[in-house]
């Protein structure tokens, strides 16, 4: 490409026209050079009248504008306005018909070829489809050669990234008569590279295999781990080597580098990794000195520090607790939720004495700030009061970071909206003269109605089953037709609505409803009520069950409260239930003198009428990130159930502790453990006949079945096989069990986290008993199982569960049940429960 600029000033000192003839506009003695006025302005090189005007336009020029020749900037400038455009392949100004003051100006283009197409070959598939998303290329623009080799980059990176080091593109061009073109780039991945080989030297406080430990994304390929090939990405690598320094920084090798590190190929599929490290000495803790601080004390930064004099001295953990850690205790942390937005601190660390470091700390803290403006915006269902409700941060409160923590964990807890837009927190603004804050929610909402359509096969023959929930539902615009998109959303609460049926025999319905906001304050009210009928007889070679019906009534009424303290974590809440059982039929039994007997349809059921009332009151801790897919924090729950003995209502008190811990590993991964205890007991001193805890399955053995216990799901093993059991004229029957113990563990990978489907791979260890009593109570003989799993969550479906479970201990078998060690496939639908 020539240079423009050289062509524009060869013109100006060759043009026809004398450059410094004295003019009005230039009077003699005048210094520096003349000004002239823009009398015309011609485009060359373009057909198009519009292009041409356009070309003017982005140039800056117009008739009329004085500019300065020879020198000057406004032709340079123009020039490279007009090279951004992207258009044209060269651009030059140049000046003719110069009259006195008065100068026309023609600036010549040549433009790119206009793209006709392009294609991907050698790739097809997903690998298509993602490049051609990232790729600038688009048809009908005009096509630089930089575009071209941007387009080769981005293909060679997307293949780098998944280990296809020595990916190849070659680009063809062909050129049609109107001049423009069709481009093929065609991709050869060759094989995979994988890292064969890590070795380190100059290391000799630390081993190989301790360094090689310390890169977490570029490692060793080992045929143990054949399901994971290790690939190599250079930006993950520079990465690694950080960490192998931070390594070294954390058992107080202070002044540790690598001098020295290379990457080569030691075959076509594999690559090594020497790295040259200077250790250095060991350093400890002397002296920790603080200047500048008025707000907190000495000892309390210290402290919060986590510096000890005389310890090794850890330079990642001091930056963590100076800066930022996962517990918000960091030094920086306490001055920002004390107002203090541009508090900073800044460390000199001095080597003493031999092994010795002495470290100052300078703190900065500035001045108080508030919250100012609070906005909201992406919001399209939810309205704006029932984010704001969410939110800790206040206009004309003081500043505070863990406000701002807070108030994004509580809008995750809601589900409207996807992580990602939560994940970076607020945009802040700062207005330095009033110390305010404004602070701007950008959210994205995601479908968090759910639908559900689905058919199953039991004793009662083909169910089907039609259920809506409404998780963001607006009852106050029930009848305001135009809010009916399909239905009238935005203010927070829950409404749900679920009929299962195969015609005669089987029916139930049911209705809930949740307002989350009761009077404008965080007291979740609700309530839900159901109604289920069954018909039906059951026949045996031995013995028939004839005219059997069951019907069962239950209704409950619920109020929670947001409590104060210890934090605002906690919540209290009261639910009044009643429960009505009606479970009639007879049974004739072809061996016995009497062969009628009344019997219940069911005959885990007393026969006949049955009725409870209860009240139970909970205390709740929930801290966790993501109702659904919980990643970090803790739900812990204690509440105690009371049917007092009112007539010949059933009667029973219930106790039960439930606790879910989680803990992050990185990104994309995290570790969780759950228990579950229960213990129901009885005020009379009679049998309790009701609510008994049935171990074993999933949510979806027991649809139409769990009417009078309370069903615990277990991965691994049957319905209800864990626990008592009791032998009735239908055959053997699980019982339910007084006393209950579970246990469960999950490491868990976020593989999708997208607007159309969440999916969390994981795998599990559980272990559960139910006994009889507390006598027979043995908490060391757990009915264990193993396995891999899957949830995955789709807006209208809902959440899907599957898993693939190993039962280790032998149980008494129901059904159709073998009672043997084995693998079982198990499918849900919901959350289910754990």
């Amino acid at each position: 490409m020539r240079s423009t600029l050289s062509v524009f000033l060869l013109a100006l000192f060759v043009g026809a026209s004398p450059l410094f003839a004295q003019t009005p506009g230039t009077a003699t003695g005048r210094s520096g050079p003349p000004s002239y006025m823009i009398k015309n302005i011609r485009v060359d090189g373009i057909e198009n009248q519009r292009t041409r005007q356009f070309v003017i336009q982005s140039s800056g020029l117009s008739t009329g504008q004085t500019i300065t020749l020879p020198s000057g900037d406004t032709i340079a400038e123009a020039i490279r306005s007009i090279y951004e455009i992207g258009m044209f392949s060269d651009v030059a100004i140049y000046q003719e018909n110069r009259e006195g003051n008065r100068v026309d100006l023609v600036i010549e283009v040549t433009p790119e070829p206009t793209l006709i197409n392009y294609k991907l070959t050698g790739i097809k598939g997903r690998h298509e489809d993602d490049l051609k998303e990232k790729i600038p290329l688009v048809q009908g623009r005009p096509v630089r050669p930089s575009d071209v080799e941007r387009t080769k980059q981005i293909i060679t990176d997307f293949y780098g990234e998944k280990g296809y080091l020595r990916t190849d593109v070659q680009v063809e061009k062909q050129t049609r008569e109107t001049g423009n073109v069709a481009l093929t780039f065609d991709v050869k991945r060759k094989k995979k590279v994988e890292v064969e080989r890590i070795r380190f030297t100059g290391n000799e406080r630390f081993d190989d295999g301790d360094l090689r430990g310390a890169m977490e994304k570029t490692r060793e390929n080992r045929w143990w781990r054949f399901w994971k090939g290790e690939k190599f990405k250079r930006n993950a690598y520079e990465e690694d080597l950080q960490k192998v320094i931070d390594h070294y920084r954390e058992h107080g090798y202070y002044d540790a580098q690598i001098v020295a590190d290379s990457v080569y190929y030691i075959s076509d599929e594999g690559i090594g990794i020497n790295v040259t490290v200077r250790e250095g000495d060991q350093y400890y803790v002397r002296d920790v000195e603080w200047q500048g601080n008025t707000v907190l004390s000495d000892q309390r930064l210290t402290n919060s520090l986590g510096l000890r004099e005389g310890e090794v001295y850890n330079a990642v953990a001091m930056e963590k607790n100076l800066y930022g850690n996962q517990k918000g205790t960091d030094v920086l942390g306490m001055y920002m939720d004390r107002g203090y937005m541009r508090a900073d601190v800044q460390p000199t660390v001095r080597v003493a004495e031999g092994d010795s470091l002495d470290i100052t700390f300078d703190v900065r803290e500035g001045d108080v700030y508030e919250f100012g403006d609070i906005q909201i915006s992406g919001n399209t269902k939810t309205n704006d009061y029932v984010i704001r409700r969410e939110l800790y941060t206040v206009p004309g409160e003081r500043f505070s970071r863990s406000a701002i923590q807070e108030s994004i964990r509580r809008l995750s807890q809601l589900s409207y909206f996807s992580k990602q837009s939560l994940k970076g927190g607020p945009s802040v603004s700062v207005d330095e003269e009033e110390k305010e804050a404004n602070l701007t929610y950008d959210v994205e909402e995601v479908g968090s109605d759910q639908l559900e359509l689905s058919g199953t096969f039991g004793q009662f023959g083909i169910v089907l089953q039609l259920g809506f929930q409404f998780n963001n539902f607006s009852a106050q615009n029930f009848f305001d037709g135009s809010a009916w998109k399909p239905l009238p959303s935005g203010d927070g609460q829950k409404l749900s609505m679920n009929v299962r049926t195969n015609g005669r025999y089987y029916q139930n319905y049911s209705l809930s409803f949740t307002e989350p906001w009761f009077r404008g304050r965080p007291t979740p009210i609700g309530g839900s009520i159901s109604y289920s009928k069954y018909t039906r007889g059951f026949y045996s070679s031995r013995s028939s069950v004839q005219d059997g019906r069951f019907q069962n009534f239950s209704t409950n009424f619920f109020v929670r409260q947001r409590l104060g303290w210890p934090d605002d974590n906690f919540q209290t809440g009261t639910t009044v239930s009643y429960r009505l059982y009606d479970n009639r039929g007879f049974i004739f039994d072809s061996t016995a003198t009497n062969n009628r007997k009344n019997v219940g349809l069911f005959g885990s059921i007393p026969t006949g009428r049955s009725q409870s009332m209860s009240i139970q009151q909970s205390l709740t801790r929930n801290s966790l990130d993501n109702p659904r897919f919980p990643s970090s924090g803790s739900n812990v729950r204690l509440s105690v159930e009371v049917a007092p003995p009112l007539g010949d209502f059933e009667q029973y008190h219930k106790w039960k502790l439930t606790t879910n811990w989680n803990v992050p590993l990185g990104e994309h991964f995290s570790f969780g453990v759950a228990t579950n205890f229960g213990y129901i007991g009885s005020i009379t001193g009679d049998p309790v006949r009701f609510e008994r805890f049935e171990v074993g399955g999933t949510a979806f053995d027991y649809q139409g079945r769990n009417f009078g216990t309370e069903p615990v799901f277990m991965r691994g093993y049957p319905r209800g096989v864990i626990g008592p059991k009791v032998q009735r004229a239908t055959g053997l029957e699980p019982a339910g069990g007084r006393v209950l113990n579970k246990y469960t563990s999950e490491f868990r990978w976020m593989a999708v986290q997208s607007r159309q489907l969440q999916a969390r791979p994981y795998l599990f260890l559980d272990a559960a008993g139910a006994w009889s009593s507390l006598d027979t109570y043995n908490p060391s003989n757990l009915y264990r199982s193993a396995g891999v799993g899957v949830k995955l969550f789709l807006p209208i479906v809902g959440m899907l569960e599957f898993n693939y479970g190993y039962n280790f201990d032998r149980f008494v078998p129901i059904g159709g049940s073998e009672g043997t060690p084995n693998w079982t496939f198990q499918f849900s639908l919901g959350q289910g429960g754990r």
